[in-house]
């Protein structure tokens, strides 16, 4: 039997996501803990929402131990595992990605990428479609915000410096122009880049109608996965 062309195998796209009470924690100066936990499931349900549009709502598979983020996720058509991961795990992201593998070819995204577009994310995924393990790096060229796997070992490295460490597990970085895709947010200022980018309708509708102060750029920093 001939094997299935890279092109034609179907892909899963990935996001793992920690309960949503202890999720973006360096956003907390700029947002009481119920607006905070708000906006980190607007971002996550924009994130999948632009690779549902292109590779169909059941292709993404969100891990979390949160079941306000289970209902959320199901409710758009997409497919929710419960992230086995136990507490005190030294590397609980990467354990988490594991735990939600379930196709030949697979993509992880960080749940935090309210910019995203989907013709941004189709562009990406073609493009890695020639690597058997290749990444985008985050705008701050630090941070991993999306990694691709086809017919490779998975292997992911998210974490503080993970775009050093994809490249030397031999992960290829991708060059392309994909600014959304690159718009992880963890600090205010990440949070505003977004913002001047486009966010989606879920993030927008958070933009809209919360009465939290608007975060201003007085805090610094950025570490990828947090």
């Amino acid at each position: 039997m001939n094997p299935i062309p890279p092109e034609r195998r179907p892909v899963g796209v990935i996001i793992a996501v920690k309960r949503l009470a202890r999720a973006k924690t360096r956003l907390s100066p700029e947002f009481d803990p119920d607006v905070r936990e708000r906006l980190v499931l607007a971002m996550l349900l924009d994130t999948a929402s632009a690779a549902a549009e292109v590779l169909g709502a059941p292709a993404v598979t969100v891990v979390t131990p949160d079941p306000t983020v289970a209902a959320a996720v199901r409710a758009l058509g997409m497919v929710c595992a419960t992230d086995p991961t136990p507490a005190g795990h030294p590397d609980p992201l990467n354990q988490a990605l594991r735990a939600g593998v379930g196709a030949i070819d697979s993509v992880v995204l960080h749940g935090d990428l309210p910019a995203l577009r989907p013709e941004e994310f189709a562009a990406a995924l073609e493009s890695a479609r020639a690597h058997p393990r290749s990444f985008v790096a985050d705008r701050h060229g630090d941070g991993t915000s999306a990694l691709f796997t086809f017919g490779a070992s998975f292997d992911p490295r998210f974490g503080p410096g993970s775009a050093a460490r994809h490249r030397e597990s031999g992960a290829v970085e991708l060059a392309g122009d994909w600014p959304g895709l690159r718009c992880d947010v963890d600090t205010p200022q990440d949070l505003i880049a977004a913002a001047a980018l486009g966010v989606g309708r879920h993030s927008q509708n958070f933009i809209s109608g919360s009465s939290a102060r608007h975060p201003h750029s007085s805090s610094g920093g950025h570490r990828d996965g947090e």
